[in-house]
């Protein structure tokens, strides 16, 4: 009997062994973060950054934001610019300043141009939308700070071109007069580099002394 008793549980321990899997190799289930590996610690997942963004290397980490698309950027605000224009249709030839409210400057401009260069000058200028520089639906308000640097910077421009161009000696008749784009080139921020590569030291003359 106890010979019987041995034997039995020596069979149970083989079938044990023999019905027990190897450690597999294969991921774990989607959403355990963790992938087991035979003879190497567990890995975990790299964790995702702001809003689904992943960290270092990818878009929002070190290197930066992605820049707007200027094509997305020219529809949102065509859109917005062609649903002024027909609430303002019949009056688009009238002052800006009198067709809408708290116009400080280009006041005189036709209220259709004035809209439309809000659109080409200073949006594409700029490579910004509305939204950037007014509140949409309160485009009278000065909340925003973009809308009051704007405005000194369109004073600037003006006196550029009234005071300034006409009086510099020798210069052009047909002269070009600045606007945003002369120095923002799309861009929210003024260029202060060229594309035009630098060239190496070697190619550089001696400069005379």
């Amino acid at each position: 009997m106890r010979r019987s008793r041995i034997e039995l549980a020596l069979i149970s321990a083989a079938l044990f062994v023999g019905c027990t899997p190897p450690p597999s190799s294969e991921p774990s289930p989607v959403g355990k973060g963790t992938v087991a590996t035979t003879g190497a610690p567990a890995q975990t997942q790299q964790p995702a950054g702001p809003a689904g963004q992943r960290g270092p290397g990818g878009p929002g980490g070190p290197a930066g934001r992605r820049p707007p698309n200027p094509m997305a950027q020219d529809t949102i605000r065509r859109k917005l610019v062609d649903s002024i224009l027909v609430a303002i249709a019949g009056h688009e030839k009238e002052p800006a300043g009198t067709v809408f409210k708290n116009v400080k400057l280009l006041k005189e401009m036709p209220a259709g141009d004035f809209v439309r260069s809000m659109d080409m000058i200073y949006g594409r200028g700029l490579g910004m939308t509305c939204a950037n520089c007014h509140v949409i639906g309160q485009f009278d308000g000065d909340t925003r700070k973009n809308k009051r640097v704007a405005r000194e910077m369109q004073s600037m421009e003006d006196y550029i071109n009234t005071e300034r161009l006409p009086n510099v000696k020798e210069l052009d008749e047909d002269f070009n007069k600045v606007s945003c784009v002369t120095c923002h080139m799309g861009s929210s921020k003024p260029k202060n580099t060229m594309a035009v590569p630098m060239p190496s030291n070697a190619a550089l003359a001696p400069l005379s002394r």
